[in-house]
């Protein structure tokens, strides 16, 4: 049957990019090999368990059923994936250079700046807090400020500074993240920034593959609890008022105990790792009742990631709810997330032939944005190359659209460069200044 051998090749293909990934790990920063693993884990393997539950399970116990033959499915995936394979390896012959000498140059300057991480820590959390009472025109501007805490966690871990403060100043990070989760309801961040931390200290560290793989492991089945649970848990938050969010999460976390094999709860987990579900619900409706796009609204994105909203006050917003419905022909209820990804997007606009093109001209643009941007802090900064995610955390899945992307990208970009900028100029000061001076 076709979804036993899916299954079972896109699981081949995942681990040998996961293998290959970590064991190139130490040499460079492994970014492209988990924007290659997410792809193929999020468009293939997860879409063809779905289809094997449900070619198992009667119709009725499936919660979100794969809505086109896996036949169809497949044959349009195929080209897209070999698409971002082609778009995130060197197309030069010229061996690719290892990190290993930035690094050492990011080193020289923490130990001569050892304050540095304290001082983006501070600003990085002070904007947690301020962020809320920021006009609407300066809100991502704090948003990009927040994420300054990961980037000196980054900072502090290549510092000189002994383990014992690291780990301290990392355990206090992780618990007001996690108090921030809870009144949120929103917990990729627990997730999504260690493993960005675990890419860049292996190129410092170079854990063993066993290790690697220990690690990622638990990562994985954290994540798969959290996401088993936080459907209950913002269920409940809904209904049990303000202010009692962690009482609210032990109680969930409690009932889950008591029936951990609830079919539905990770049904509920597996689709939410399901970005295949929605791109089937694209080559469903397009074009048998919405016809292509023919590029208007990619063009439309690209302009909306250039114009600031000052200028342009009804430009496309962020998100994809406008095209989700445009392209799916279903509503999304208040409160639900869902986006049709680039490959859904590249498909409702030029169709199963050149969407694999459209698709590997995205990932060469987040290629090259890459290169130039570790060329910069090989030549300039090079603590600029501890920015990376920053701009590209958001950028490494398939589920949201291109004026997201693209929107996240500029901004993201803009920020970035103007910070280190200043912290450039500042940098003599901060040496002056500095502990290691005194001494």
């Amino acid at each position: 049957m076709i979804e036993y051998s899916t299954v079972f090749f896109f699981l081949v293909l995942l681990l040998a990019i996961v293998y290959t990934g970590i064991h190139l790990s130490p040499r460079r920063l492994s970014i492209f090999f988990l924007y290659n693993a997410l792809a193929v884990l999020t468009l293939g393997l997860v879409p063809s368990l779905a289809y094997l539950i449900q070619s198992m399970l009667p119709a009725e116990k499936v919660l979100q059923p794969m809505p086109i033959p896996a036949a169809w499915y497949f044959s349009y995936l195929l080209p897209v994936l070999t698409a971002i394979g082609l778009g995130t390896i060197p197309w030069s012959r010229k061996k690719p250079t290892t990190d290993q000498e930035l690094i050492h140059s990011i080193k020289s300057y923490l130990q001569q700046q050892p304050y540095l991480p304290f001082l983006l820590l501070t600003y990085g959390m002070a904007m947690y807090f301020f962020t809320p009472f920021l006009p609407s025109t300066l809100r991502q501007v704090g948003v990009f400020s927040g994420l300054v805490l990961w980037v000196g966690l980054l900072h502090l871990f290549f510092s000189g500074w002994t383990w014992r403060v690291k780990a301290g100043v990392l355990l206090l990070v992780f618990i007001f993240m996690v108090f921030k989760a809870l009144q949120s309801t929103f917990f990729g961040d627990l997730f999504v920034w260690p493993l960005w931390m675990m890419l860049y200290l292996q190129t410092q560290h170079r854990w063993t593959k066993k290790t690697l793989l220990l690690i990622g492991g638990v990562a994985v089945l954290f994540l798969a609890l959290v996401l088993v649970w936080k459907y209950d848990y913002r269920e409940r938050v809904a209904q049990g008022g303000s202010g009692q969010h962690e009482r609210i999460f032990f109680n969930t976390v409690i009932d889950w105990t008591k029936n951990p094999l609830n079919g539905q709860r990770w049904q509920q987990a597996l689709d939410r790792f399901n970005q295949g579900n929605h791109l089937a619900q694209v080559y469903r409706w397009v074009p048998a009742e919405e016809p292509y796009a023919r590029g208007e609204t990619m063009v439309l994105a690209i302009k909306a990631s250039l114009v600031p909203r000052i200028f342009w006050p009804d430009k496309p917003q962020a998100g994809g709810i406008g095209i989700w419905f445009r392209f799916t022909g279903n509503l999304l209820s208040p409160n639900v997330s869902m986006n049709i990804g680039i490959p859904g997007e590249a498909y409702a606009n030029f169709g199963p032939w050149l969407a694999p093109l459209v698709v590997l001209i995205w990932v060469r643009f987040l290629y090259w944005l890459y290169r130039g941007l570790r060329r910069l802090a090989f030549c300039h900064y090079p603590l600029l190359w501890l920015w990376v995610p920053l701009i590209f955390y958001p950028l490494m899945d398939q589920e949201n659209d291109l004026v997201t992307m693209l929107n996240h990208a500029v901004k993201g970009t803009v920020f970035t460069l103007v910070f280190c900028w200043c912290l450039f100029k500042t940098s003599k000061y901060l040496r002056t200044h500095s502990w290691a001076n005194r001494q």
